[in-house]
């Protein structure tokens, strides 16, 4: 039936061309931009995950640019300790030809200055982004807490959504040759009282007490630090069973050292850290035959509790005593004078070694940095484009299909468009017929 009022032809040649219009929209955007889902609103699951995806490898990348930065700062404290060991050598032959009758020790000593300096100058110049490893600003101390700096290493992305960021750990301790205060590796040992003071040993020095029970430990009167060169003993019985226990920095690394917060420092700095130290020396470092009793955390102070086969007897703890060694003087590879009358040249020898031996350590520390951050890098790199990868089949347009598709829906086009003009002329033959 023909109509001058609806053509019905025309309007369903019209409604193809506008779908084919909007797939022609669609096909075309593919096209040119490479992508399969674009927007939210082509698949919002897929592009949810591919946005989070390219956001991760963008952080990835930071972490690379890390890498390659804790990479150069290996690399420059490297090349400081490998010229060193270099310059130690020299100064070890050295040393050693100054020991020989009738040498002119005046001319071997000027040879050695040159060397100190040359070493003073690698430990100041070895210095990248205003990082210096081998000369550390730790002023002797020999916490952990600044000892150490860190390298970005990774970026990680957990099942629950959560992200975290991994370090590489760098224990400056090992590197520095030089600390203010001394104990750098071409030095001699810092002062052995740095940290708190001993004072009363948290209340233990000149302690002794009896009884039953729970008896009443030390009351913890102020922070303290047992170092390498401290020794407490402490003479107790309980009964007829006598036993002592033994107070040393190792004991308070055991106690205390593992702990987030705490350095393998010595430092006792709490009534809760002393209780832990005096458990550690009473119970945990003993065997199960030879344990006698326990310190406990008490409230506010300390107590000393017998084991249960011996719960009924008496518990007395004397007085402690306390020792220190104090350590070797040492010697600073700086004030080295083979021209001192007094030299003891073997003792120096021996500390070159060792200092030798040290620095020598320090260079495989490094290596065994710089081939980890290497293969973390390797392993990024690897990750990044595995990423690229995944986000691609998700997103990515088949440019093959894409483009025989639109060619397709060009003549599908076409074609509409002929429809339209002959519906549309169905109006013109309906005149022709009053003519």
């Amino acid at each position: 039936m023909s109509s001058i009022l609806t053509n019905a032809g025309a309007t369903s040649a019209l409604q193809i061309l506008r779908s084919l219009d909007s797939q022609m929209f669609g096909a075309e955007r593919e096209v040119a931009t490479g992508l399969r889902i674009e927007q939210a609103s082509d698949n919002a699951a897929y592009w949810s995950i591919a946005t989070t995806m390219r956001s991760d490898n963008g952080a990835l990348s930071a972490v690379q640019d890390a890498l390659g930065l804790g990479a150069a700062k290996v690399e420059t404290a490297y090349e400081g300790i490998a010229a060193t060991t270099d310059i130690l050598a020299a100064f070890m032959a050295k040393v050693v030809s100054a020991q020989q009758d009738g040498i002119d020790k005046n001319k071997i000593q000027e040879e050695l200055e040159q060397l100190k300096q040359q070493i003073v100058s690698i430990s100041n110049a070895a210095s990248f982004a205003g990082q210096n490893w081998l000369r550390s600003d730790m002023q002797g101390q020999t916490s952990e807490a600044g000892a150490k700096t860190s390298v970005v290493s990774s970026f990680n992305r957990s099942e629950d959504g959560t992200v975290s960021v991994g370090t590489i750990d760098v224990d400056l301790s090992k590197l520095a040759l030089f600390k203010n205060g001394g104990g750098g590796i071409l030095q001699k040992e810092p002062d052995p009282d740095l940290g708190h003071g001993l004072g009363t040993i948290g209340g233990l020095l000149g302690f002794s007490t009896s009884g039953y029970g729970d008896v009443p430990g030390p009351v913890f009167d102020q922070p303290f630090t047992i170092t390498k060169f401290d020794v407490v003993t402490v003479a107790f019985s309980v009964g007829t069973s006598n036993d002592t226990f033994v107070i040393t920095k190792n004991v308070v690394d055991q106690a205390l050292g593992g702990q987030i917060g705490y350095g393998f420092d010595g430092d006792i700095e709490s009534t809760a850290d002393w209780a832990k130290v005096l458990l550690q020396a009473t119970f945990l470092n003993k065997a199960p035959p030879d344990v006698l009793f326990a310190a406990q955390g008490g409230a506010p102070n300390i107590f000393f509790r017998a084991t249960l086969p011996l719960a009924a007897e008496l518990i007395t703890v004397q007085p402690p005593v306390h020792t220190r060694t104090l350590p070797p003087e040492g010697i600073d590879i700086l004030d080295i004078d083979v021209t001192d009358p007094d030299i003891d040249f073997p003792t120096i020898t021996l500390v070159l070694d060792e200092m030798q031996q040290k620095v020598i350590s320090a260079g495989a520390y490094l290596g065994s940095l710089r081939s980890r951050i290497a293969m973390q890098e390797a392993f990024g790199n690897s990750l990044t484009d595995s990423l690229d990868r995944g986000i691609g089949r998700l997103v990515d347009a088949n440019m093959s299909e894409a483009s025989s598709r639109l060619k397709a829906l060009q003549v599908q086009q076409q074609l509409a468009t002929q429809s339209l003009s002959i519906a549309n002329s169905d109006a013109r033959n309906i005149l022709s017929l009053f003519q």
